[in-house]
């Protein structure tokens, strides 16, 4: 096995990914959501496995550590040892990964809700509201967000909440910090994904405000001018693409040929997906190794 036959099914699953999730508004946020939620998990399953080959085969030719790596070596098929550089890259990635994911984890736990209940009042002086991960599908808001508005775009701020977790996209969430965590390059397919689940609480919000367009784009920028911190982990109200997503409120794009980006983007996931399985043969074989019989 030569290190080009490794890498390639995750360069190959990367930039496909890159390339076909950048039509994601061109089909709706829900559909949006779901694609960008496909294409991460595959680029996820292609390049993890691979950085786990490149840094175990670097590890098995190590003049102290190579020893005990002997059961890898004929599982991965790595009868020549693997650039000291992309070896070295890779084991840091994962090491820096593991990290990253431990931190999300922890602070998507410390905001965790597994109980229903009314909007939680959080005594703060910044504007901010957010639906909580977690079965519960509570909301947060700060108290200085409540004085800051009236009634009705108070309820333009919950309904959209209201919207993150009626649809539990704190799950989508998660699953992408995780693999952003893991995967560097796959924050550019993180970032795509919590503005399709903005740009979906939004239209969730114009339905509840009775169609009024503007009203949820008056509401929105108006907080976004305020003083707002947020946890990375949830679902914000002001959280991404506050100009895009107005725009998006106050001059909505007739979605043209939508039929036809929805099967590109999908082509693109399934090809992905192809990737991340030829990839996968490399896992299974370390497997059958480890647990013979």
């Amino acid at each position: 096995m030569t290190v080009l036959a490794t890498v390639s099914p995750l360069l190959t699953a990367l930039a496909i990914a890159v390339v076909v999730t950048a039509l994601h508004r061109r089909v709706r946020p829900q559909l949006a959501a779901a694609l960008l939620t496909g294409g991460i998990l595959g680029v996820a399953v292609a390049v993890v496995p691979t950085l786990v080959v490149l840094a175990v085969g670097f590890l098995v030719h190590l003049p102290f550590l190579g020893g005990g790596f002997e059961w890898c070596r004929a599982a991965l098929g790595f009868h020549a040892s693997v650039n000291p550089w992309l070896g070295a890259a890779a084991a840091m990635t994962l090491a820096f990964g593991v990290v990253r994911v431990v931190r999300s984890v922890r602070a998507w736990r410390r905001h965790r809700c597994a109980e229903a209940g009314a909007p939680a009042l959080v005594t703060s002086d910044d504007w901010f509201a957010y639906s909580l991960p977690g079965p519960g599908r509570r909301i947060a808001v700060s108290s200085g967000l409540v004085d800051a508005l009236d009634g009705e775009e108070l309820e333009v701020v919950l309904a959209h909440e209201r919207g993150h977790a009626r649809h539990r996209h704190d799950r989508q969430l998660l699953v992408a910090e995780l693999a952003a965590g893991l995967v560097p390059p796959l924050e550019w397919l993180r970032r795509r994904l919590r503005f399709a689940l903005e740009r979906w609480a939004d239209e969730e919000a114009v339905t509840a405000a009775g169609g009024d367009r503007e009203r949820v784009a008056f509401t929105l920028a108006k907080v976004a001018l305020g003083p707002s911190e947020a946890p990375r982990t949830v679902a914000a109200f002001n959280g991404l693409g506050v100009a895009a997503r107005v725009e998006a409120l106050l001059r909505p794009q007739p979605l043209r040929h939508e039929g036809f980006w929805t099967s590109t983007i999908g082509l693109g996931v399934v090809a992905v997906a192809l990737a991340a399985a030829v990839q996968a043969h490399h896992v299974v074989a370390l497997v059958v190794t480890l647990c013979p019989g």
